[in-house]
């Protein structure tokens, strides 16, 4: 797709300036979708495939976890972008990292095998379960006020704080893409984000938060010792 063409459909586009204090979308979903469809069939596709990786409780709960594995190893060698390859990898290591916490909240020992959940990092987090905050806390800033959260049940303060770790990474890698498909597909992840907060109450944020870390391992749950699921 030309890069002028980029610029139509973003310059056609509601400015998202704020997570935490909108109301409202800027947007409809309908709306931002018949905007979408100025792009590429191929941009639609992996825009499609981004959106499901990153925001998988949109699948529902039948979702099987292979399926999930599948769409990320695709994905992931169908990107040409570096940077949203990383960005994919960080949102898989932000999940595999909140389920982590919550087990270890929980008195869960470190799982014994190999493979045992998404991203990039699940084996130095395997290696690293007796570490309060795993030893990511350089890479992952948010992890100590994460596992401060979880001590004191605290899941909207926890909730915020992940959402607002994603917020600060998307406006990270925005400043470098303005006009381009990668701006596209951050404009979409911010939307959702404020779809999301939007629609939150208290104990939506504590039933989504162990939905999410639940999802986050999935059949891995099982594999855990000690697990009570």
């Amino acid at each position: 797709m030309a890069e002028n063409a980029y610029y139509t459909l973003l310059t056609s586009l509601p400015h998202i300036d704020s997570l935490f204090n909108s109301k409202i979308t800027p947007i409809s979903r309908i709306q931002l979708d018949r905007r979408l469809a100025m792009l590429s069939t191929a941009d639609r596709e992996t825009l499609v495939k981004v959106e499901q990786l990153v925001h998988w409780s949109h699948l529902g709960e039948e979702i099987k976890e292979a399926y999930l594995i599948n769409l990320a190893e695709r994905l992931l060698q169908e990107l040409d972008s570096p940077d949203l390859k990383a960005l994919v990898n960080w949102r898989l290591d932000m999940r595999t990292i909140a389920a982590a916490l919550r087990r270890k909240a929980n008195g869960i020992q470190a799982p014994t095998l190999a493979k045992w959940s998404y991203g990039s990092r699940y084996a130095y987090i395997r290696h690293n379960w007796n570490h309060p905050t795993l030893g990511l806390q350089h890479a992952f800033p948010w992890i100590p006020v994460a596992v401060e959260c979880l001590s004191k049940k605290d899941y909207l303060t926890l909730e915020k704080t992940v959402m607002e770790a994603v917020w600060n990474k998307l406006n990270e890698l925005g400043a470098r893409h303005r006009f381009d498909f990668e701006a596209v597909v951050i404009y979409l992840l911010r939307w959702n984000l404020v779809a999301r907060w939007t629609s939150y109450n208290g104990e939506q944020a504590v039933v989504r938060f162990n939905e999410l870390t639940q999802q986050a391992l999935g059949e891995f749950a099982h594999q855990l010792p000690g697990s009570p699921d």
